[in-house]
């Protein structure tokens, strides 16, 4: 199919906007081949049936994994939109530099929401990975089914050497050794937080097998990618399993010891991860002295030593180094572009002192739900709310205004752009109101830049300094 036909220039982001930016003749086209007169009645057309053929499908696994595709690369230069989608005027094609993109105009996003709901991550990634199948209970069968590289990966997590350029039957041979091997999984086990270690003593009290649509990716991805259980799909449920090999193996190991390590291991995850989303850069010659702060009593304590290990694999987390030093870093300033917002914040973590903040309330921000509301947002949503917006989509907003003050982008003209792209009418005799809400929303955000300060308390701080 020629996409140009359908290109059109990205504006409003509802339906009415979008038909009305299609070419005119194709538009009559359309009024034609859908028995309709007028814009209107297309519009409506269009979302019957759409709705009517959603629902029909709806419980269909494949589609709710299309859909969340569709979704997930809109605006993207993944064309995952079928032809007939675009056809039908389900999404609408844009130029966006040197490929063509999609959007899903509201209205759909709307139904797709409202007859599918939104998948969790987990619902996602047990879609992508589980196997629709009897459970299966043999090491050896399991391990051929995976890849070279997730065989490799799994021998680096066990620290087996050697393994570049073997083949993959040999390596099946080599990951089995390894994940039978006591002192491996032993080593393995002390590297877990509290969350992993829990799901690893329920699943040992139920013969290796849990039966859970619920639980959170972030407990079991490490078991999973480690080898130590796989996911099966059965009849609409999840399971997660052990094999007969690594269960009786595991059976071997006095866990009751590795508890105190593990307790450890847990403190040392949660206060890198909430330093990381309250400041955004947190610098690992500092781990040792905030340990102590928080967990020592004024009493130095030492770091236990794969305090490395289980932080690389926070998800919001990366590791970078520099000629002097490393960093845990918040993913979102990995993002191109953002080097002077990460250097601003690593050279202000020596002049800004830190808010003295309890360990309670610190370790708030290391929950991965955690959102701090505040009245300006509040207020600005209420606005939005009065305006008409669908609720997810101004939470969509709301989050993404967040973020970007957040790293310390005080940049109006963006924000507007992005109400704009939502739907959200800046004009002359509403701007100004617009704007208060924002500065209002800034002056009330937890910045990195600032040591995690918001600049209302800066200003505060600085006026008691100089009484």
């Amino acid at each position: 199919m020629k996409y140009e036909k359908y290109l059109i220039k990205k504006g409003k982001l509802d339906l009415i906007s979008s038909l009305k930016a299609l070419d005119k003749k194709l538009l009559k086209e359309k009024f034609k081949e859908f028995g309709v007169d007028n814009i209107y009645e297309l519009k409506n057309y269009i979302l019957e049936d759409f709705e009517y053929c959603l629902e029909a499908t709806k419980d269909d696994s494949f589609t709710r994994r299309y859909f969340e595709k569709l979704i997930d690369h809109e605006n993207s230069e993944w064309m995952s939109a079928y032809e007939q989608d675009i056809e039908s005027l389900m999404v609408f094609v844009y130029s966006n530099g040197n490929y063509y993109s999609y959007y899903i105009p509201t209205e759909i996003k709307e139904i797709i929401n409202n007859l599918l709901g939104s998948m969790t991550p987990e619902e996602k990634f047990n879609l992508e990975n589980a196997t629709d199948a009897p459970i299966v209970k043999d090491l050896r069968s399991l391990l051929a089914t995976l890849t070279v590289n997730d065989l490799k990966n799994i021998g680096n997590l066990l620290y087996v050497n050697r393994l570049s350029n073997k083949p993959k039957k040999e390596l099946v041979k080599i990951i089995y050794n390894a994940l039978t091997n006591k002192d491996k999984l032993t080593n393995l086990i002390e590297r877990f937080i509290d969350k992993e270690f829990n799901l690893l003593k329920d699943l040992m009290s139920n013969e290796g097998t849990i039966q859970d649509n619920n639980i959170s990716l972030e407990i079991y991805h490490f078991l999973y990618v480690a080898g130590l259980v796989f996911l099966f799909k059965r009849d609409n449920k999840f399971y997660i399993s052990m094999t007969d090999a690594v269960y009786n193996v595991v059976k071997k190991i006095n866990l009751k010891p590795i508890q105190k390590i593990v307790d450890e291991n847990t403190k040392v995850y949660n206060l890198v991860r909430s330093m990381v989303e309250l400041y955004g850069v947190f610098s690992y010659s500092y781990l040792d002295y905030y340990y102590s702060l928080y967990y020592g009593n004024n009493e130095e304590l030492d770091v236990p030593n794969n305090a490395l290990l289980f932080c690389e694999r926070a998800d919001n987390i990366d590791i970078i180094h520099t000629k002097h030093e490393m960093y845990f870093v918040h993913k979102i300033l990995q993002h191109r572009g953002l080097e002077q917002v990460l250097d601003d914040i690593i050279s202000r973590q020596e002049t800004i002192k830190r808010k003295p903040i309890k360990l309670e309330e610190l370790l708030k921000y290391s929950n991965y739900d955690y959102y701090e509301e505040t009245e300006s947002k509040n207020k600005f949503k209420k606005y939005l709310k009065k305006k008409n917006m669908p609720s997810d989509i101004i939470e969509d907003i709301i989050k993404i205004i967040s973020d970007m003050y957040r790293l310390g982008n005080n940049y109006i003209g963006a924000s507007i752009e992005i109400l704009q792209d939502y739907g959200v009418e800046v004009k002359e005799n509403n701007a100004q109101e617009i704007l208060n809400y924002l500065m209002e929303i800034y002056n009330n955000s937890r910045i990195w830049v600032n040591n995690g300060w918001t600049p209302i308390e800066m200003r505060i701080n600085f006026e008691e300094a100089r009484k």
